[in-house]
Parts: C-alpha cells; structure tokens; sequence
C-alpha cells in the first residue's frame, strides 16, 4: 500500500513538471514567433518608409531639377534676345552710319537726269551707287528696273533701306532711300541730292509704293 502511494506522489510530480515545462516551452515557442512577426513587419514597414521617404525625396529634387532647368531656360531665352536686340540695335547703327557716311559723299550733287557723276545724278543712279556702296549690291540702273525688285510693304512698315517710289507724271517715276519717321535721301530735281519728307504735300499727292530689297 505504501507502494503503490509513493508511486501515485511520484506521478504526479512528474506530470505536474511536464505540464510546467510544456507551458513554458509553448511560452518561449509564441515569444519567438511573436518575435520572428514583429521583425517582418517591423523591417516591411521600415522598407515601405524607406521606399516613401526616397519615392518623397526623388520627386521633391526632380521637381526642383525641373524648376531650375525652366528658370534657367527662361534666363538663357532673356538674355539670348536681351543680347539679340543689342546686336540688332548695333547693326542698324552701323548701317545707319554707312548710309550716311555714303549720302554725305553724294550731298549738294545737283540733279541732271541720265546723270551719274558727282556733276551731276537722277534718282534711280543715286539709289544704284548708294545701295552699291552701303549694301554691295547692284541694281538695275532704272526706276523701272528698280521697282520690280524686292517685296511691296506698307508704308506704316518702311525701314531703313527700304526704297521709296514715286509717279511724278505721266510717264515719270521717281525713287529714294527710306531713312527714318518719314525722311528718304533721294536725288530731286528742284534740290539735288538732299533729305525729304513723306509728309509733305508734293510726296504725298504722288507716293506710289514701298519697296524691301534688303533686311537689316
């Protein structure tokens, strides 16, 4: 009888130390899967926040790259027409000087129709040894061959350059150099080779066209 009780004690130490060993072990078993979890989710989620953080940064330069490319392609543009203009402005005042320089050369000439010599020029051979000189080309030696050159503008369009025409008669024409707000060189029969004026009653009854032969 002792026996067998001392047998019963042992049994259920033994079961009570299995029942203790086998809580901890599923105690220990959970923290570790628990564990292994968090470190998934824990190092997915960091991923993600890396990824959005980089995704955050790339776009934030990339915006910021594309901003600058597009104010420096408007500063680029601003300054290539800034230094456009000044290079125009400079060319017209080099033309402008040249057709000056050559009209001073011309200036008092009286008029003398077939003429082409300082003792004397009509208009169409002044505007031929003018445009000569200025723009080195060679125009026809008439006013009739002069006229169908180059392209008509308006008179509100007139340039430097452009030429003037005039029908002075039935059959006469007469042909200057557009300088500036109305002014033209040309060689007049009343005055020679002088400046005149659009605007004045005589040019205004008989102005035909305009005419552009170059582009300055």
């Amino acid at each position: 009888m002792l026996y067998i009780f001392r047998i019963i004690i042992i049994l259920s130490a033994f079961l009570s130390w299995y029942a203790a060993a086998s809580t901890t072990k599923t105690t220990v078993h959970t923290k570790v899967h628990h564990a292994r979890i968090y470190r998934h989710y824990s190092h997915k989620h960091q991923g993600h926040l890396i990824h959005h953080h980089t995704g955050h940064v790339y776009k934030k330069h990339h915006h910021l790259t594309k901003k600058q490319e597009l104010h420096h392609t408007r500063h680029v543009h601003k300054k290539y027409q800034h230094l456009t203009k000044q290079q125009e402005l400079r060319h017209l005042r080099l033309v402008r000087h040249k057709i000056f320089h050559a009209y001073y050369g011309w200036k008092g000439t009286p008029y003398y129709f077939g003429g082409s010599s300082h003792r004397g020029i009509d208009c169409s051979a002044f505007v031929m040894k003018m445009y000569r000189q200025v723009f080195h080309r060679y125009l026809p030696r008439t006013t009739l061959g002069q006229v169908k050159l180059g392209r008509r503008v308006r008179k509100d369009q007139a340039k430097l350059g452009d030429l003037v025409f005039f029908k002075t008669g039935h059959n006469e024409r007469h042909v200057g150099i557009y300088l500036s707000h109305g002014d033209f060189m040309n060689s007049a029969s009343s005055r020679g080779v002088s400046i005149s004026n659009l605007h004045h009653i005589y040019w205004q009854r008989h102005f035909w066209q305009i005419r552009r032969l170059v582009t300055i």
